[in-house]
This record gives C-alpha cells, structure tokens and sequence, in this order.
C-alpha cells in the first residue's frame, strides 16, 4: 500500500508500505480522511519526540513508521474476538491504545497509561490505504457525521478535554488564544457548554472569518490591538473567566496569564517544544489557577453525538482537501500552508 512513512528527522517519505496485519482484538480500516496535524510537522522538524525510536514495550514498533492519529475508515476485515464491530461499519478512530490494565486505565485515565501505544507514534497510523487498530479504538459514526467530520473527533476531543479539565462553568466568559484548529474547536466546545462570550486572540488576520462564522463574540487581531486592553474593554475591567492557551509558546502563555481575570482560570493547550519564562508572582497575586490538558480519554463518543445534531461543526473549519501523494509537501511545509489554512484532510478517495 501508499502511505506516508517517518524514518527520522526531517525525513518523511511518500512510498510503498508493507500492508498491515490485522492481530487478534484488531481490525482492519479503509482509511478515508486523515487530519494534518502541527504535531506531526513537529516530528518532522525536531523529532523523533513522541514517535518510538527504539521498539515500543508493547508494539514493538519503531521508525520507519506511519504517522497520521487523526483519522476515520471503514471496516474492511475483523480479527479474532471481535465482537463489536462488523464489517462496514463507518468509525472515527481514538489514536490511544492504552493497555486497559493498569491503575490509570481502570481509573478512566487512558491518556496516563504507562504503556500507551499511540497511533501514528507507537504503531501505524492513518497517513496510508489502510490501518489495522484495535477494535477499543474504534467509535461507530452516527448517521450525519460524514467521513471528514469523523477525522476531526480526535481535535474537537482535544478541546472538549480542555474545557472539562478547567471546570468552566455556563454564563462564563473565556478567552482563546490562538485561532487555528484546537483554537476553533475549543470555541465550539465552549459554546456547546454554556459559556457566554469566547473572544479569540489570534495574529493571523485569514482566521477571523472561520472564528467569526463559528460564533466568537470577539476577533482580537493580536498584532494590532493590544489583547489585554481589548478583553478589559470587552469585560468591563474584569478579563475572562478562563483562558485557553492554543498555540505553545512563551509568549502565548503570557499573553493568556495577561487576559484572565484575578481568581479566573488558564488552561494549556499547546505543546510548548522548550522551557520557557513567566512572572510567578502575577500568578500568585492575582489567585490565577493554571491548569493543563494532554490528549483526552473519554471524551470521542460525546464529540461524536455532539457532531451528529449539530452543537459542534466541523466540516467548516475545512479549508483544504489532499490526495495522500500530495500530503507530504504540505506536511512538511505546515507552518507556511497553515497561515492560511484551518485543517488540511487527506482524503485518500481525492
């Protein structure tokens, strides 16, 4: 089969793949769309970091390797002891594999399991034809979530995560800081909630639009208006209630630190790649609460109900659709494609 392969650092290839072997408690996908991932691009700059580069414990995979852990398929073929699946069944797949054993796993913590097995890190993921995963992973679409939207659980779960992990409360107001994909499925997560205003602080004015048409109260052009003053205006002196950290940066952190009232509550949401610096003290004068969200556990059933009447929209945040031959010279040039884009799908039917 097709599929795009990670051998190492800066060293991502479009090739053919060994096809995959479907296990015991597995089953084998049609891959339909697969989500582009800032992530992935990540790896391929500055990994391998969460991609196995010795044998996993429990996969025994390393590189070479197919990346992709956003993605949706089609039931194709079923290993032994699969029950709950069947043949054509339509599923978005959630990328942990934890062990279903250990403490953090009976505590509904898969995200913490020791010996998780990520797809697209520590087995092959959705950048190819066809994935074999376990059948833990597999959650059946309803009838209106569409193939495109299902590759989009694993971000809208992400941010769902987000906003349990901070407790936000209905009437609430909340700052986003960072508009591209966890920025904008946040905002929908926090309307889905209850929360009243969601003003999103983001530099690129391209993402004003998908922000706007997906109901935030507010567009803060970070490089033209001061977000601090511009959420104190829109607060009357207060700041928001909590504030989500989207981008992974020092400066972003500060910036969300900045715009949430005394007493409110920031949440990091993006991988921060190197150590960074911020006044404590701020924090500690003004009772801020930080808290933080890696992933998600529960959270892919909800997203997908959600979806199917309509609370959180997906298909909108779409701004490009790629053939897989095409995916690695937008993958490996995301940050520069992505200023203009919201979420790149691979469709292997494209």
């Amino acid at each position: 089969m097709k599929a795009l392969v990670y051998h190492g650092t800066k060293d991502l290839r479009y090739e053919d793949f060994a096809d995959p072997q479907v296990a015991a408690g597995e089953v084998l996908l049609r891959v339909k769309c697969s989500g582009l991932c800032h992530t992935d691009f990540n790896e391929y700059v500055n990994g391998p970091l969460y991609v196995a580069a010795t044998p996993h414990k429990r996969t025994g995979r390393s590189i070479p390797l197919v990346l992709g852990h956003e993605f949706s398929g089609e039931v194709v073929e079923l290993g032994s002891g699969v029950t709950r699946l069947g043949v054509g069944d339509r599923v978005a797949v959630n990328a942990v594999d934890a062990c279903r054993k250990c403490e953090f796993c009976r505590r509904g913590l898969l995200v913490h399991c020791p010996a998780a097995a990520t797809i697209g890190f520590a087995r092959d993921g959705g950048y190819a034809e066809y994935a074999a995963v376990p059948e833990d992973c597999c959650h059946v679409l309803r009838p209106k979530v569409s193939f495109r939207s299902a590759a989009m659980v694993e971000p809208f779960s992400v941010a769902l995560h987000s906003v349990r992990r901070a407790k936000v409360e209905v009437g609430s107001r909340a700052a986003i800081v960072g508009g591209g994909t966890i920025g904008l499925c946040t905002l929908q997560a926090l309307r889905a909630c209850g929360v009243v205003d969601v003003y999103v602080i983001e530099k690129s004015s391209a993402k004003r639009k998908f922000a706007e048409e997906l109901g935030a109260s507010a567009f803060i052009q970070a490089e033209l208006t001061d977000p601090r003053r511009a959420i104190l205006d829109l607060t009357g002196g207060m700041g928001a209630d909590y504030t989500f950290e989207c981008v992974g940066s020092g400066a972003a952190l500060n910036t969300a630190l900045s715009v949430t009232r005394p007493g409110g509550t920031v949440c990091l949401s993006g991988v921060i790649p190197h150590a960074i610096e911020f006044n404590w003290n701020d924090v500690l004068r003004d009772e801020k609460a930080i808290t933080t969200t890696n992933a998600y556990n529960d959270e892919f059933p909800i997203v997908i109900a959600m979806m199917n009447d309509g609370r959180l929209q997906a298909e909108p945040l779409v701004s490009q659709i790629l053939p897989l031959k095409d995916a690695w010279s937008n993958l490996t040039r995301f940050e520069e494609v992505g200023r203009s884009n919201i979420k790149m799908l691979i469709e292997m039917d494209a």
